[in-house]
């Protein structure tokens, strides 16, 4: 039986994104432009809330990672992409990314919508209360913003892709991969990272 080599897969996975609603360009990372990424995604030393980017970590560290510029027509993602979580692992809040996910934290009691946009699993008033000097000097609870690993389905569906994974850089990492494609800093465009293996 012939075999199809990972060139013409990672075609196969092209020819899937290209056409995308939304889609500007899109092109596979070679190692060093992936580690040009990861040395300024994770140069986060001036955040005031830690970010952690679990999502772009995993990419990077998939055997293939391709770069998706696009424009706001492309897709919602299915799940957050920014969640709100303690040093405990505790899920604190997350990004509201459809209709379907609102009405199911419409019905939780816990939760609590700070926007539109954003839905908090704890009251402000205990966040508050969690700053409070005489609460600090028990150990403070730590927050961060975790940036997660976001299924992707278009190259899942494909039936020789494994461990398909998407997320956004940051904004510096996402500049460079844009200029790296030949776009100018235009705040209409962003970049997505997927991951992926071969079966």
């Amino acid at each position: 039986m012939f075999k199809i080599n990972e060139e013409e897969y990672i075609k196969k996975v092209l020819d899937v994104l290209r056409p995308l609603k939304g889609v500007e360009d899109v092109g596979l990372l070679d190692d060093v432009t992936k580690q040009k990424v990861s040395d300024i995604e994770f140069d986060r030393s001036g955040d005031l809330i830690p970010v952690v980017n679990a999502g772009v970590k995993k990419c990077l560290e998939s055997d293939y990672t391709i770069a998706i510029v696009k424009t706001a027509l492309f897709r919602p993602p299915p799940t957050a992409t920014v969640q709100l979580v303690n040093n405990y692992g505790e899920l604190l809040g997350e990004e509201i990314v459809s209709v379907k996910q609102k009405h199911q934290h419409e019905k939780n009691k816990n939760a609590h919508f700070i926007n539109d946009e954003f839905v908090l699993f704890k009251k402000e008033q205990d966040f508050e209360n969690d700053l409070k000097t005489e609460n600090l000097k028990y150990g403070p609870e730590k927050q961060a913003f975790l940036l997660p690993p976001v299924s992707f389905e278009e190259v899942e569906d494909l039936p020789f892709t494994d461990n398909v994974v998407s997320s956004s850089p940051a904004p510096l990492a996402d500049l460079f991969l844009k200029q790296h494609f030949g776009f100018e800093d235009d705040p209409k465009l962003a970049s997505l990272l997927v991951g992926f293996s071969i079966k």
